[in-house]
């Protein structure tokens, strides 16, 4: 699809729909040959075309990492700065906003993504104060909460999923993966007074069955075990019904080796692979993964995946869920290798979803973004 012009070097990192006639698409431009990256980069759907909003006013060194958005007047986005800390913005109806949070005075503060919820709360997954966490807006303040129980590592969440369904859940996508529930940590007195307190009281437990590790609002998953394996996105459409994506690259092999692409699905105790022959591609990596779109409620499923095909990249390969198993689909080719960054289900009866990326067989200054409407 058609996008406007920005300057060259532009990729884009993540969309979000909020119906047919509105979505919103983040990234960077201006990218460099070599050194530092890019400039901030934003776009809006209008339901007729994409346009550029402007950033220049927020002075920001970076790129913009994630958006979220439920309404004309209020999309979120998270953006790197590499003169301080990580910004925090929000739309108006007419123009992006800084908007102050716990840490944003500290260069150490990290944001890597944003999540809004129908119930009008907002979600960042980050790291504060050398922790995993995510910070919280609800009733117009913002919280950090206690910080990811016993991680493996300090390394901020690249993402933040929200349960769909009956399922309450806020789930990070990083090293640990893990489900806050507000419930869970209010019932068991776990701190909210922006993650500097201690839990009182609070009960811990572990399942010997399953790995699944509970402490306050806090419940860490199972890990996705393999060999130099990554998880790039969860689909959480209930407790028990977790669907991840991303690689493995495996045991040693040749530089440049690509990885093999992985999907798995969690029942509520274990994690089960879907056998790499039984899927379109299995060479290459599947990045992003979103719901259906068209349903609500605890009937909305599964979706679609966007990944990258390392045997033909000539257009975005995707996996569709038909009902019963994941089914191949091709984007438009427009003569430069795509790679596929994230994906977005649109709202509505209709359904639908919008697909961002970039080229990638490219220097960084000759990057082209992708953008794409599915269904």
């Amino acid at each position: 699809m058609p996008g406007p012009t920005v300057d060259p070097g532009a990729r884009l990192l993540a969309v979000s729909a909020a119906g047919r006639d509105l979505a919103w698409a983040v990234g960077e431009q201006g990218l460099p040959a070599s050194g530092t990256g890019g400039r901030p980069l934003a776009l809006r759907w209008d339901g007729a075309a994409w346009s550029q909003t402007d950033v220049k006013h927020l002075s920001l060194n970076g790129s913009l990492r994630s958006v979220s958005g439920t309404s004309a007047r209020c999309a979120w986005a998270v953006g790197e700065d590499r003169d301080g800390a990580d910004r925090l913005l929000r739309w108006d109806g007419t123009t992006w906003r800084p908007t102050e949070y716990p840490g944003s005075e500290d260069p150490a503060t990290v944001l890597t993504w944003v999540a809004t919820g129908p119930d009008g709360a907002v979600w960042v997954a980050g790291q504060h104060e050398g922790l995993p966490k995510l910070l919280r807006r609800k009733g117009g303040a913002w919280a950090w909460t206690p910080p990811i129980p016993n991680a493996t590592s300090a390394t901020a969440p690249w993402r933040v999923r929200l349960g769909g369904g009956t399922d309450g859940g806020v789930y990070t996508v990083g090293d640990d993966l893990a489900r806050w529930d507000e419930a869970g940590a209010s019932a068991d007195g776990a701190s909210a007074d922006g993650g500097k307190g201690k839990d009182k009281g609070t009960a811990k437990d572990k399942d010997k069955d399953n790995g699944v590790r509970a402490e306050g609002g806090w419940t860490v998953l199972p890990p996705v075990v393999g060999i130099r394996l990554g998880i790039s996105d969860l689909l959480p459409t209930a407790a028990d019904d977790i669907w991840a994506v991303g690689a493995a690259f495996g045991v040693g092999g040749p530089p440049g080796k690509p990885p093999g692409v992985v999907l798995s699905h969690f029942d509520g105790k274990e994690w089960t692979f879907v056998n790499g022959d039984t899927l379109p591609f299995k060479i290459g990596s599947l990045n992003a993964i979103t719901d259906s779109g068209s349903s609500t409620g605890s009937a909305r499923g599964p979706g679609l995946i966007g990944g990258w095909d390392f045997w033909d990249s000539s257009s975005a390969h995707y996996l569709r869920w038909n009902g019963t198993q994941w089914a191949g689909e091709r984007g438009g080719a427009n003569g430069v290798d795509a790679y596929v960054r994230d994906v977005a289900s649109v709202p509505g009866p209709a359904g639908g979803a919008w697909s961002v990326g970039h080229s990638r067989n490219t220097s960084p200054d000759q990057t082209q973004f992708r953008i794409e409407r599915y269904g």
